[in-house]
């Protein structure tokens, strides 16, 4: 579902190549979601067969055929069904750490702390990230700054998380 939002959710923007769109969820979204783009052409050939996309052949530099994806009438009511079921849903965000937790008992203290470390030197990371990212969009639509708050907002609550968890496992 979430892929099939973001595909759909870019080519509302412009239309987009395949390789285009692999490289867009890469870049632009690869921080706040995981699409699973692996093969971005599978889905696309999907959802051109549903009609929400249509195809259209390019002349590329190579001999290869090219093409680039566009968005129709049905897949914009789609997209907009997509956006009200993902601002709807209740379903709780899946944080992989909290499967180690459940096992917890069955981990090395000393090893488990040291690792919690790691991770809390990387969730530091990804805030002075989300800091920077904040600055450059200042002048951005609204939307995207508010998307780099939320997130900005997770890792800090993950981090003091962590840091309460480590003090339990001392304990």
């Amino acid at each position: 579902m979430i892929q099939r939002l973001i595909i759909l959710g870019l080519l509302k923007k412009n239309p987009a190549s395949g390789y285009d769109i692999k490289k867009f969820i890469n870049k632009e979204l690869g921080m706040f979601a995981e699409p699973q783009a692996q093969s971005i052409y599978y889905p696309l050939k999907k959802m051109e067969k549903e009609g929400l996309i249509k195809r259209k052949e390019f002349k590329g530099t190579s001999r290869l055929k090219k093409y680039t994806y566009a968005i129709t009438p049905k897949g914009e009511r789609e997209f907009l069904n997509l956006c009200e079921d993902t601002l709807l849903s209740q379903r709780r965000p899946f944080i992989e750490l909290d499967v180690a937790l459940y096992f917890l008992p069955f981990l090395d203290k000393r090893k488990i702390t040291s690792l919690l470390r790691w991770r809390m030197m990387f969730l530091e990371k990804v805030r002075e990230w989300l800091l920077e990212k904040e600055e450059e969009l200042k002048e951005s639509p609204k939307n995207l700054t508010l998307l780099v708050k939320h997130q900005s907002q997770l890792a800090v609550a993950e981090k003091d998380f962590i840091e309460d968890m480590i003090k339990v496992i001392k304990k």
